[in-house]
């Protein structure tokens, strides 16, 4: 081994040894310092346990008889005294008890008479002598009626379902122009956007420019989450909420958003829904022994009830049930050429297509038997042929098939708290 090895477990042995001592002397301090606290100079409690414990316990011998020296009569003479005594005692408590029974404090009730003076006490000359019967008319009783407060409803044309809806109580009338001021706010929407006031007749108004004059208790505003062109977007939804915000902080208002979980994705949702059934019921007329004359279309199209649209296009049209005029179904040009009067009177039609839109129907079962019906005399009319949208010949069983598909869809958007034919439902599917 080299020296550096030796000096190495030197200084090893070095330091364990220190190490050792260290703890030694560690534990020699500890020991101390618990032999002292072991017993403290002065605890006023161990003090006082100390002197009871220290108390002798001793008998007085002197009055204390012992058992032993007392003769046997006396012991059991003492011991019948002592029993006899007892049974006594407890004869008399037995006896003398009686369970009390709690009576509660009797208070008379008030009576009529108790009221009314003794027969000798004599009246002040002044005063009749008091009746024996309370007057109701002069004492009537106050019972407190319900306050029964207004309960605002939003206009038939706003529906929560489809629409984000606020509603504004107004702390004092506003007028039109300041409700429309928001509308005019708000820019970069791509959804519609609506307003309406409550008037003084307690019907719903809708804010336009003619009512800008009018005042108003409550107002609701309203933008559309989806139409045919999708769902809202995310940026219209934030700058018509902080539009609104801004409107009934101006005007001192209370706000009430409805259905306001999460919009965004009730507006997807939506979106989803009216893809499912927007639907639209197709009748092709196609020419069967040769085209047909503008002219001969016309006088068919108004002998059927027909009208001519500014679309270009021939429309039934008939009254709903709020008494408005709705299009029921609509006849198009096959080739996608507008119709016209100079146009019917020089063209030739190849063909025609009978349209139902089922989402904006009020009432399908009407609407689809008319387009049925007209369809089927124009073909024998024109000697044409009547044929769904994969040219396949149309009988009656077909279209009753049809007529199914169009209930169940008409089914589906009711339960889904959307009617169809409704003004709501005319712009969701538009």
């Amino acid at each position: 081994m080299t020296d550096l090895h030796w000096a190495l477990l030197g200084l090893g042995a070095l330091i364990i040894g220190a190490v050792l001592a260290f703890n030694w002397w560690q534990e020699r301090k500890f020991r101390q310092t618990f032999k002292r606290l072991d017993e403290p100079e002065y605890d006023a409690l161990m003090e006082e346990a100390r002197a009871v414990r220290n108390e002798e316990f001793h008998i007085d011998h002197s009055m204390v008889r012992d058992i032993d020296d007392a003769p046997v009569e006396e012991l059991q003479e003492q011991s019948e005294v002592e029993q006899q005594a007892r049974q006594a005692d407890e004869y008399q408590y037995e006896a003398s008890y009686e369970p009390e029974v709690p009576v509660a404090p009797s208070t008379p009730e008030p009576s009529i008479t108790d009221y009314a003076p003794a027969a000798t006490e004599e009246l002040p000359p002044w005063e009749d002598e008091p009746s024996t019967q309370l007057d109701h008319e002069t004492e009537p009783e106050f019972s407190p009626q319900p306050v029964t407060l207004p309960v605002i409803t939003i206009p038939p044309e706003v529906n929560p379902e489809i629409d984000l809806v606020a509603v504004l109580s107004l702390a004092a009338p506003a007028s039109g122009q300041a409700l429309r001021e928001f509308l005019l706010s708000i820019t970069d929407i791509d959804k519609p956007v609506y307003a309406y006031g409550l008037g003084d007749d307690q019907r719903w108004h809708l804010l336009t420019r003619e009512q800008e004059a009018a005042h108003f208790h409550a107002a609701v505003c309203s933008l559309q989450l989806a139409d045919r062109a999708g769902a809202v977007s995310t940026g219209t939804l934030s700058r018509f909420h902080l539009a609104v915000e801004e409107l009934a902080q101006a005007l001192g208002a209370s706000l009430e958003w409805l259905n306001v979980d999460n919009a965004l994705q009730q507006a997807r949702e939506l979106d989803q829904f009216c893809i499912e059934v927007d639907q639209l019921v197709s009748f092709h007329l196609v020419q069967g022994n040769g085209s047909f004359t503008g002219t001969k279309l016309r006088g068919l199209a108004e002998a059927g009830g027909l009208s001519l649209g500014e679309d270009g296009a021939y429309h039934y049209v008939a009254e709903n049930g709020d008494g408005n005029p709705h299009v029921l179904f609509s006849v198009v040009n096959q080739d996608n050429q507008p119709f016209g009067v100079d146009m019917l009177r020089t063209s030739v039609i190849r063909g025609l297509i009978f349209q139902l839109d089922i989402p904006r129907v009020q009432n399908y079962v009407e609407a689809y038997n008319h387009m049925v019906l007209l369809a089927r005399q124009m073909e024998h009319s024109l000697g044409a042929h009547l044929v769904d949208d994969k040219q396949r010949a149309l009988n009656d069983m077909q279209i009753d098939k049809i007529r199914q598909q169009v209930k169940l869809i008409h089914d589906k958007m009711i339960a889904h708290g959307i009617m169809p034919g409704q003004a709501y439902a005319l712009r969701l599917f538009s």
